[in-house]
């Protein structure tokens, strides 16, 4: 405890210093930095109320200091609309919605509270204070720093048999029941995340965003730390064990090898190619990748368990909904599902459903389908408009915009076989991406046009002295 409220103090005092020397937007990658850094498990426990997390103490501090500094930095600036306010509204509406006819009233409320306050309030902070492309990559570039610091712990964690999270107080959350079966998969690293699983998103999600900030790095010094990030974070992706994240940065390494363009597509291809030759060098690489794979398909492996146990969710999720009208519209309210008591046949046994090992289940299961169809808008409109963005922008200014826009395509397929969404490091890192992805091509467009006035004044100028001249 004493720990936690060390590190409590050291966010305030860091961010308040920040903003005081460099302002309020170029502190901005300074919390998405330590957002990311910090587990969950860096918790103060207020009996009866909630978990006050270093991540809601920042979130808390941030949102001050954008009361107090950020939004008068804005003040004038054409900072544009709230990118997806409507379906963000109507989301939350539902929830409340949900929440009124909850199983577990006071379990669903909290829930929505935290929903509103740890991710949507940092979505809209970071919507409403970027003003500069330059901002942007710093954003990523902290996520990339912040995933780099936690892969140092999780290479500490396979080679060394240390992990960082022994130092602050036990939690529980979403995995708490798969102990067991993480044991039977042999050590797998989580570093500060609280699953092996989410240490894989999150660098299924950051690898990639390392590769684009390597084309836009000026200095060797620079790209020699982003390939090094690079290759910690491979590494320690292999070592979490996770088939889920391995299989959303092939599907990513893939589509911007077939959809990028200069620099970045030649620096996946070397990527493919040191892949191969790890694997021709390390046969015992791709021996586990494969004994993985057969596993997998074996029902009487924790793999296959594991895989199997996911469309056993499906099932027993459709058959109470459907069961019930109600419910199937809205669900029986955010976070019911560990305290439903379900059980169910799985592989010819009675079991109890008490783990949800896909948000996509989750989300159907306690807002219903309305509120799973809304939040797949959500992500379908973020994934539209940036598609069409990287269509319309210019190169190689839209690279960016086809690397956000696989992330957040991860993300989703993430969501179909991990309970990914509303919890945890990896979701900041969600909804900071989505907001940079909605406000990257206006930010562009300012600076382009700012840059054509900057160009054309001189010549203005010269045009109408020369007049003057000869008149």
């Amino acid at each position: 405890m004493t720990l936690v409220a060390i590190l409590d103090v050291i966010v305030v005092v860091v961010l308040c210093a920040s903003v005081v020397l460099r302002g309020f937007e170029r502190t901005l990658p300074v919390a998405a930095f330590l957002l990311i850094l910090f587990p969950d498990a860096s918790q103060l426990h207020l009996a009866g109320l909630f978990d006050l997390t270093t991540q809601r103490v920042l979130v808390s501090v941030l949102l001050v200091l954008y009361v107090f500094s950020g939004r008068k930095a804005r003040k004038g600036s054409a900072s544009g609309k709230l990118p997806l306010k409507y379906l963000v509204l109507a989301q939350v509406a539902w929830m409340i919605v949900s929440t009124a006819n909850s199983a577990v009233f006071t379990i669903s409320f909290k829930a929505v509270l935290s929903q509103l306050f740890d991710y949507y309030l940092p979505f809209y902070i970071f919507a409403k204070s970027i003003s500069e492309v330059k901002t942007v990559r710093n954003i990523l570039l902290a996520f990339v720093a912040a995933m780099f610091v936690c892969s140092l712990f999780g290479a500490m964690e396979a080679y060394r048999g240390w992990s960082i999270l022994s130092i602050f107080p036990a939690t529980t959350n979403h995995f708490s029941n798969l102990v067991n079966a993480v044991a039977d998969r042999g050590t797998r690293v989580q570093a500060t995340f609280g699953h092996p699983i989410l240490f894989g998103g999150a660098l299924a999600i950051a690898i990639p965003l390392a590769l684009y900030l390597v084309t836009t790095a000026k200095s060797w010094l620079g790209k020699t730390f982003l390939w090094s990030a690079v290759v910690l974070m491979f590494v320690d992706i292999y070592k979490t064990g996770s088939r889920g994240p391995w299989m959303a940065l092939a599907f990513s390494l893939l589509a911007l090898l077939v959809l990028g363009q200069g620099q970045l597509k030649k620096q996946v291809a070397v990527i493919g190619l040191l892949a191969v030759t790890v694997l021709v060098a390390r046969p015992g690489v791709w021996e586990t990748i494969y004994n993985d794979y057969v596993a997998t398909n074996s029902s009487g492996t924790a793999q296959g368990e594991s895989y199997q146990w996911r469309y056993a969710l499906y099932g027993i999720a459709f058959q109470h909904l459907n069961a019930d009208p109600a419910r199937a519209l809205w669900g029986y309210g955010p976070e019911s599902f560990f305290y439903l008591g379900w059980k169910g046949d799985f592989q010819g046994k009675i079991v109890p459903f008490e783990s949800c090992d896909s948000s996509i289940v989750q989300l159907m299961v306690e807002t219903g389908y309305i509120g799973l169809l809304l939040v797949m808008a959500i992500f379908l409109k973020s994934v539209i408009k940036t598609y069409q963005h990287f269509r319309r922008m210019p190169k190689p200014s839209n690279s960016l915009c086809l690397v956000l826009l696989i992330n957040i395509c991860a993300f989703l397929f993430l969501m179909t076989n991990v309970a990914i969404f509303g919890w945890g490091q990896q979701t900041y890192m969600l909804w900071v991406i989505i907001a940079l992805a909605m406000i990257y091509p206006g930010l562009v467009q300012t600076e382009q046009v700012v840059q054509e006035q900057a160009t054309l004044a001189p010549a203005a100028f010269q045009h109408s002295f020369a007049r003057s001249s000869r008149s």
